[in-house]
Parts: C-alpha cells; sequence; structure tokens
C-alpha cells in the first residue's frame, strides 16, 4: 500500500469495522434472547375484560444501543473522510481550501444542493465531483428518500448524538394467539395494517383484549389460550422499522445494516474514487 493508498483504506476499513460492529450486536441480542427476557400473560382490564400481555422480566442490554451508536459513526464518518479525500485529490492542496467546511453531503432538497453557498463550501472539489455528488444525492432517489441509505444513515446518526441513546427495541413481528371458548375476542391492538410492534420494556405490552366470564383468574384465563408460539420478535431501530418506504421496509434491521455497508463501500466510496458512477436519471433503490 501507497501513501497515496493509505486515505482510500482508511475508508474502506471503517466499512469493515462497521461490518464487525453488526455482528457483534446480533451475538449481544442472541444472547439476550437465551436468558428468556420476556414473559406472556393476561392482565384485567375491566370486570369481564382482559388484555393478554408481553411482560419484560429482564430489560435489553445497554451495549445494543453503544454498539449501533458506533456503527453509525464508522459509516457516517468514511463518508466525511471520503469528502475530504476528493478535495484534496482535485485541488492537489493537503489540506484542501476551505478545509473546515467540507463533510460529505446528504440533501432531499436539490434546491439546497446548488445553491452557490453550498457550492462555496465544496470549491475544494471539482466540477465533475460535485455533479457526482449531486447525482447521489437522496433527492434522486427511487422511489424516495425514505428508502435512501445515505438519507437513513444522516437521519439515525442525527438522532444518535443528540438523544441519550438510540431507540433500539425489541419488535414484535408476528402474533399467533388461540382463545377457547368462553373466551372471546374484543379486539387485536395491532397495527392494521400489520407492522412491527415496538415493546416497551417499562410496563406489560398488549397484545390483544379479550373477554372471559365473570370471576375469572388468570389460571382459569391461561386454561383457555395456546400462546405456545404466541409471538415472535426481533431487534429493530423504532424510526427506521417505522418509516422506511419498500422496498427498504421489507428487510430485517441485520439486513438493512448489512446493505447500508455494502452500498457505502461499493456504491459510493469506490465508484467516487474511481469517478465512474454513470449520471443515470435516478438513484437505483439501494435494497432491490
Amino acid at each position: 500500500m501507497t501513501v497515496d493508498d493509505w486515505p482510500v483504506e482508511i475508508l474502506r476499513d471503517r466499512v469493515d469495522r462497521a461490518g464487525e460492529l453488526r455482528a457483534e450486536i446480533g451475538h449481544v441480542w442472541n444472547e439476550y434472547l437465551d436468558t428468556k427476557p420476556r414473559q406472556l400473560g393476561a392482565v384485567p382490564a375491566s370486570d369481564d375484560s382482559w388484555f393478554f400481555v408481553i411482560k419484560t422480566v429482564r430489560p435489553m442490554p445497554t451495549r445494543l444501543s453503544t454498539l449501533f451508536g458506533e456503527w453509525l459513526y464508522e459509516l457516517r464518518s468514511a463518508l466525511d473522510g471520503l469528502a475530504y479525500h476528493l478535495a484534496v485529490r482535485d485541488s492537489g492542496k493537503n489540506p484542501p481550501p476551505a478545509e473546515s467546511g467540507i463533510y460529505f453531503p446528504i440533501f432531499t432538497d436539490a434546491e439546497k444542493f446548488d445553491s452557490r453557498d453550498h457550492r462555496g463550501r465544496m470549491k475544494a472539489m471539482s466540477d465533475d465531483t460535485f455533479r457526482l455528488l449531486r447525482h447521489i444525492q437522496p433527492f434522486n432517489a427511487a422511489p424516495d428518500h425514505m428508502s435512501n441509505v445515505l438519507w437513513w444513515l444522516n437521519r439515525l446518526a442525527m438522532i444518535d448524538r443528540h438523544r441519550r441513546g438510540h431507540a433500539l427495541a425489541a419488535h414484535i413481528v408476528n402474533i399467533r394467539v388461540g382463545l377457547a371458548e368462553p373466551l372471546q375476542l374484543v379486539r387485536s391492538l395491532a397495527p392494521d395494517p400489520f407492522r412491527a410492534i415496538p415493546i416497551d420494556e417499562s410496563g406489560p405490552t398488549p397484545i390483544l383484549e379479550f373477554k372471559a366470564p365473570l370471576g375469572w383468574n388468570e389460571m382459569q384465563i391461561r386454561d383457555h389460550i395456546d400462546y405456545s408460539n404466541a409471538t415472535s420478535n426481533v431487534l429493530d431501530v423504532t424510526e427506521w422499522a417505522r418509516d422506511a418506504s419498500r422496498p427498504m421496509a421489507r428487510l430485517e434491521l441485520e439486513q438493512r445494516m448489512r446493505r447500508s455497508e455494502s452500498y457505502v463501500l461499493d456504491e459510493i466510496i469506490n465508484p467516487l474514487v474511481n469517478g465512474d458512477i454513470p449520471l443515470l436519471n435516478t438513484v437505483k433503490s439501494e435494497c432491490d
């Protein structure tokens, strides 16, 4: 590796490190699940109405939030490092002109990207580089920016920096509860159409409401409920799971993270370094 290769290898190594953090998140999550951290039960809502609930008996490890924040940092810093590398390359100066204003731009507004003020902050970059950066912006993404890796990395990194930690939570991804007579279903508390439900660890998370005969206790109710395979849950980031558009919305967290790493390396870093991003009309969805 030559001195000229070193800055780019750092960017690639940061993406590799993000992959290691993703694997560590999976390991910590699986170890947590092995402790059987949740219980299923029924709690009274009124004289003859009950809720079927999930109770958390062992909260999720704080380390999961820390690891996810580190994962975001590695990818976002790889992008900012790429912008700095391009500025040095194009200007032939190190440090480049207007050094403090150089960052990897991520915009949903084309007018703001094209503004004179923004171009001035990026004056160390050539017009060709600036045009390539414009091409991969979320405002060009198909079907929209809510399925765009760059937009989500930027959004989630901002949330992570300005909160006490990220909104990682266990999410219910399916519900299978059988009620035998005389129990009667009143309503499902799942959203319609169904989407993953974050588990609130501060108290029982209700899944459905049902009626039972007056005077029944929880033991009698349990004898009339089939919950042997009632729910399954996965780890996710609440905002990402809730707000992503298709096709990204179809993916579980590990898949979104893996594809984000691949996109940053194979569709952003390597092509921009080599200058071989084709200037098409729109950015292809990263999650097809």
